[in-house]
């Protein structure tokens, strides 16, 4: 049986990465005129092959290249000028660039940037968090950077799908599952489901809102109303509440579930709060094991709300209702005594406009329980020394400098309540 062996184009290899080389040059660009070489020095991690004397792949790789060198596209350098001996580098013969592109097959650089201005130019305008991406990525291609980040300069129909997508989260008004807004969009339920991971980066990263500070992908997709599950409010406490179905009133009362219910985003609107049901305190938790760990006492008359970090639209629109029905109770925050903590504590005063205090955030639990906190990290001090000069956090700011000069954050978990 005969064998049919498949010769590695070392040619291509080696003229590929002078290619790449001289599309990262400043020569490429234009802005030098001074050096006018671009070569790559032959060494064991270019080309293992050649140093391996057991691979007998030493004369091909020659034969190769000469024959490049023949037709002019490469010049090569050797060993004290022995020809056929050692080779040392090889050189670009920028000349000839444009018929090494052909050569390859393969698309020059200036015509991939072109390819990504126009998709930038058909988006431009949609959206101010689009658009501040948009300008990044033009900005580096300009200055002949690399945005492989977020974009593969190789692929622009990946890079356009990209922006649809973000486009389309950002403008989405109504609450859905992930999939039906991949078939709404994409007409495919899985084609969003490739990209999300990178569009909730590139949100994260240029969007210029704080309810989008620190999220986590599934938690900025629910900003926009899209959901990959069910997403779920858990209350506890003394309150009375009717919730509507079939035409039906049921009243519930919290009273008989201690260890709180879990209401799903979708029954939220059909939830009515019995005003006549006296609440006192209304108290917002952070995370969902000290949401578990707050005991009421059947004397207590408050609601207990679990909004697992950032709160989203219909976490908003939820305790709105609540604030309408019960104005004159007093509302709180507990959250984590450290950046994230006091950030969500800001972004719910001010995206509910609901006059929430904090509770169990002081510089008295602090030192109480820092025998149990975690280190700074050097972007936690930098973010505390801004929120330092934000005049809503006043009232923190000795809190504030204890942290900062102890060099540790608590987690609510660690409080006893």
């Amino acid at each position: 049986m005969w064998r049919i062996f498949h010769v590695k184009r070392y040619d291509e290899k080696i003229l590929g990465k002078l290619l790449d080389k001289y599309e990262r040059s400043l020569l490429y660009s234009g802005k030098n005129q001074i050096n006018r070489t671009i070569f790559i020095t032959i060494q064991k991690s270019i080309l293992p092959e050649y140093f391996d004397e057991s691979a007998m792949q030493y004369d091909i790789i020659h034969e190769q290249l000469e024959q490049l060198e023949d037709k002019g596209y490469i010049h090569l350098f050797w060993k004290n000028k022995k020809r056929g001996h050692i080779l040392e580098k090889c050189e670009l013969v920028i000349e000839r660039s444009d018929d090494a592109y052909r050569l390859l097959n393969r698309k020059p650089r200036s015509t991939k940037e072109q390819e990504v201005f126009k998709i930038c130019q058909i988006y431009q305008g949609k959206a101010a968090t689009l658009d501040k991406f948009l300008n990044w990525v033009k900005a580096r291609v300009d200055s002949n950077e690399s945005i492989r980040k977020y974009v593969d300069i190789d692929m622009p129909k990946e890079f356009e799908r990209l922006c649809e997508l973000i486009y389309r989260i950002l403008g989405n008004e109504t609450d859905c599952f992930l999939r039906q807004f991949s078939i709404k969009h994409f007409c495919d339920s899985k084609i969003a489901e490739k990209d999300i991971e990178k569009a909730a980066h590139v949100i994260l990263d240029f969007s210029t809102e704080d309810r989008i500070y620190n999220l986590q992908t599934e938690e900025i997709l629910e900003e926009y109303n899209i959901y990959k599950n069910p997403s779920w409010i858990m209350i506890k406490g003394s309150a009375v509440f009717i919730k509507r179905h079939d035409d039906k009133e049921n009243e519930i009362n919290l009273h008989a579930f201690p260890g709180g219910i879990g209401l799903e985003n979708r029954d939220i609107e059909s939830i009515y709060w019995n005003s006549e049901n006296k609440i006192e305190k209304i108290v917002t938790i952070e995370n969902l094991t000290s949401f578990h760990q707050w005991k009421i006492s059947e004397k207590q008359t408050m609601l207990c709300i679990y909004l697992g970090g950032y709160h989203n639209q219909v976490k908003r629109k939820f305790l709105q209702e609540i604030y309408r029905v019960y104005p004159k109770a007093e509302y709180y925050h507990f959250g984590d005594i450290d950046c994230g903590g006091f950030r969500i504590w800001k972004n719910l005063c001010v995206k509910t406009e609901i006059p929430f205090k904090t509770i169990y955030m002081d510089l008295e639990v602090y030192n109480k329980y820092l025998k149990w906190g975690r280190p700074l990290t050097e972007q936690d001090r930098k973010n505390l020394r801004n929120m330092m000069e934000d005049s809503f956090f006043a009232n923190q700011r000795e809190l504030f400098q204890n942290i900062l000069d102890k060099g540790i954050k608590l987690e609510q978990e660690c409080i006893e309540l």
